[in-house]
């Protein structure tokens, strides 16, 4: 009996080639895309990867930006040990980074060792809170009646914080009848 593999088809046939047998091998494929995961600085993200056919190929992690190699089948590779990684079935591949930061931010892939290599990507954003920063914003001042006055706000964040001046009792900020410019 004599068996080859021909671009994904299994050929048999007997040594007296009387007898030819092809059937189809399916090759892995992604069950799913994966998704966009969006979390709060400072917790976990859970990036899942799902193959249907795995067989004896094998599942890697790649942090795209930075072509970091995180896992490869049931391994983590990074140093990183906030990263880690867990499988369910020879199915679903779950990479796992806990307290996440800001630079965690951007593009994962997880491949499959195929010829051509398979894959698909998925974006984690990290958002952060608005907070404003005490140092670059102004503090109490009097100022002359009639006056000009300049109040500096500055704020950090992502997605970038917008900005909003009140006076206290939530009306407009006025000058002579006028709307302040308050950006």
């Amino acid at each position: 009996m004599i068996k080859r593999l021909i671009n994904g088809k299994c050929c048999q046939t007997n040594t007296q080639k009387k007898k030819h047998i092809m059937f189809k091998m399916s090759m892995p494929r992604f069950a799913e895309p994966i998704p966009n995961v969006t979390v709060s600085i400072g917790r976990d993200a859970l990036l899942a990867c799902v193959v249907d056919n795995l067989r004896g190929f094998k599942v890697a992690w790649v942090r795209v930006d930075t072509q970091t190699i995180l896992s490869i089948h049931h391994n983590v590779i990074t140093q990183n040990p906030r990263v880690t990684l867990s499988y369910n079935d020879h199915r679903s591949w779950y990479l796992h980074i806990r307290d996440v930061h800001e630079e965690d931010r951007g593009w994962y892939m997880c491949q499959v060792n195929t010829d051509p290599m398979r894959s698909r990507q998925g974006y984690l954003q990290v958002v952060v809170p608005p907070s404003i920063i005490d140092k670059e914003t102004s503090t109490d001042m009097v100022v002359r009646e009639a006056s000009n006055a300049t109040l500096i706000c500055k704020a950090a964040g992502y997605p970038e914080p917008y900005v909003m001046w009140r006076r206290e009792d939530g009306d407009d900020i006025n000058y002579n009848g006028d709307t302040v410019c308050t950006t």
